[in-house]
């Protein structure tokens, strides 16, 4: 294993076993932030329509996008896109490429303060943080684009055609390039955001939403659409490893080298996957289960139709609490705050 992604596998690690959870509660238009044992610390008010969101905890901040658009206050053009590019992006109108934008909202996480609102071309879905913590990464499904944010420069730095309807976003943290899901079109993007430029794309099986990779193994992790499958796909070549149908309307994915979680929302189940034995177990816990994450020894699950968190264990996928929210949590954070 390469020593590099050993030290952040331990990282990674320590923080998920200490970590504080940031909750986003859509059109409450706040976020809640529970600690380690998930007792309520506060809100963090003032984030319009509030959907995707990520972590840089070392530089002790969250990233937060909205899935709503409004009138700009002033949206400049990125440095690395040419005028007539940028014209012909938004229709070539610039009329109308001012008509609205979508908002990525910087907050600090320890002190709740806003810290810089950045406008971008269209409503925000999904989040990543590049694991230099250099950028950030909005995918924009209406535009079938994705935004990169400069977080030295605190500015929009590119926007780039991926495929159509973006849905999510992960970082690689051996290459510093970003794994781009594009539902419209089943294909994964790869893009590198330092020369802001997508390097190639790899078809799936279904349209591929949310994603975990397992940097060590080399392995993307995918819940697909039309069919209902998990799929296992090697990170570099893009082949399938594995697949598992499990139908459902799947929405939200975690994993660990031995152990798959998916939320499959039409059957109101959480399903789990033993990776060595392809042995499954099911759980209905409620209605519409939506996004998740793998939490130190907690499996975090949040419900499209109910505001709730629920605290899974995931071994045995029995819950262990609830946690009343203001609205439907969306893309849920897990970070050790600095």
């Amino acid at each position: 294993m390469i020593p590099a992604v050993l030290a952040l596998s331990a990282l990674l690690a320590a923080s998920a076993a200490s970590a504080d959870t940031f909750l986003p509660q859509g059109s409450a238009d706040t976020t809640l932030h529970l600690d380690a044992t998930y007792q309520k610390v506060g809100e963090i008010a003032g984030l319009n329509d509030v959907h995707g969101m990520a972590g840089a905890p070392r530089r002790g901040l969250l990233i937060a996008g909205s899935l709503s658009v409004q009138a700009p206050a002033q949206i400049e053009r990125p440095a690395v896109v040419s005028e007539d590019e940028h014209a012909a992006h938004h229709g070539g109108d610039p009329e109308a490429a001012a008509a609205e934008v979508g908002l990525v909202t910087i907050v600090d996480a320890n002190s709740h303060s806003v810290v810089r609102r950045i406008e971008v071309p269209g409503m925000v879905h999904h989040v990543a943080v590049s694991t230099d913590e250099r950028w950030a990464l909005v995918t924009h499904p209406g535009l079938d684009s994705v935004s990169l944010i400069d977080l030295d420069a605190m500015r929009l730095s590119a926007t780039l055609f991926t495929g159509p309807i973006p849905e999510y976003a992960v970082a690689d943290p051996v290459t510093g390039r970003f794994f781009v899901s594009n539902t419209g079109n089943a294909t994964i993007s790869e893009l590198d955001p330092a020369s802001a430029t997508v390097l190639r794309a790899f078809r799936t099986v279904g349209g591929p939403k949310h994603m975990r990779l397992l940097p060590e193994a080399r392995q993307l992790v995918i819940a697909a659409t039309g069919p209902s499958l998990v799929a296992v796909l090697d990170a570099d070549t893009g082949a399938t490893l594995e697949s598992y149908e499990i139908g459902g309307d799947l929405h939200g994915i975690d994993a660990d080298a031995d152990t798959i979680f998916t939320s499959a929302r039409g059957l109101n189940k959480v399903v789990r996957i033993d990776r060595r034995s392809g042995a499954r177990s099911e759980a209905e816990i409620g209605p519409a289960p939506y996004h998740m994450a793998l939490a130190g020894s907690d499996l975090l699950v949040t419900s499209s139709a109910v505001p709730v968190l629920w605290v899974l264990d995931p071994g045995t996928l029995a819950l262990k609490r609830a946690i009343e929210t203001a609205d439907t949590v969306h893309q849920l954070v897990t970070t050790r705050l600095q």
